[in-house]
């Protein structure tokens, strides 16, 4: 009977203690093509931010900016490469991804025996998606997203910082002739 009343006592706790968790998970995942030479990329300027005109879209401009910069990307509006597309979504969405290898496997590998296999997302409430488009061609190149952004009403300051370094953590890759151990261009490229 004590054995009982502790595992009831125990239940209770995790319980309690996971419904006063605040940090939820955000979902987090991206796609590319398959078309891509991403190591032909070096500079960058942006498209307007998408059905947002508040400060959350600054915040994710600026956030976009300094993933970019730390990747070695340039910005300009004298022929970029690429140009960077975000958009903010306030309700749920369908959104239909790709399984596929790590982007970094492939563009080491290029190999074109891999398929796009589809997949259906229902994206919960607070999507941001970030959209890497190639600026001579106009297709997108990549694409990142994370859904749930709103489920924490007690973000902190730097909160949507965070959501886009998670997002583009997934999109390892350097700009074309960026040697990040010394921190600028390398030489012979």
């Amino acid at each position: 009977m004590k054995l009982v009343k502790l595992l009831l006592l125990g239940c209770v706790v995790v319980i309690v203690a996971a419904s006063c968790n605040t940090s939820q998970k955000i979902f987090v995942e991206h796609d590319y093509s398959y078309e891509t030479n991403f190591k032909a990329y070096s500079t960058y300027a942006f498209l307007e931010c998408e059905r947002d005109t508040g400060n959350v879209c600054t915040e994710v401009y600026n956030a976009i900016h300094r993933q970019m910069q730390a990747r070695g990307y340039r910005l300009t509006t004298n022929k970029p490469s690429l140009l960077v597309n975000y958009g903010i979504f306030y309700d749920n969405l369908r959104y239909q991804g790709y399984m596929q290898p790590v982007i970094k496997n492939w563009v080491d590998t290029e190999d074109d025996s891999f398929k796009y296999e589809p997949i259906r997302y229902s994206l919960d409430k607070g999507t941001i998606i970030v959209s890497l488009i190639d600026a001579d061609t106009d297709q997108v190149v990549w694409r990142g997203y994370a859904a749930g952004i709103f489920k924490n009403p007690n973000a902190a300051n730097n909160y949507y910082r965070n959501v886009v370094r998670t997002i583009f953590d997934q999109y390892p890759l350097f700009a074309s002739g960026y040697d990040p151990r010394g921190g600028g261009q390398s030489n012979g490229r």
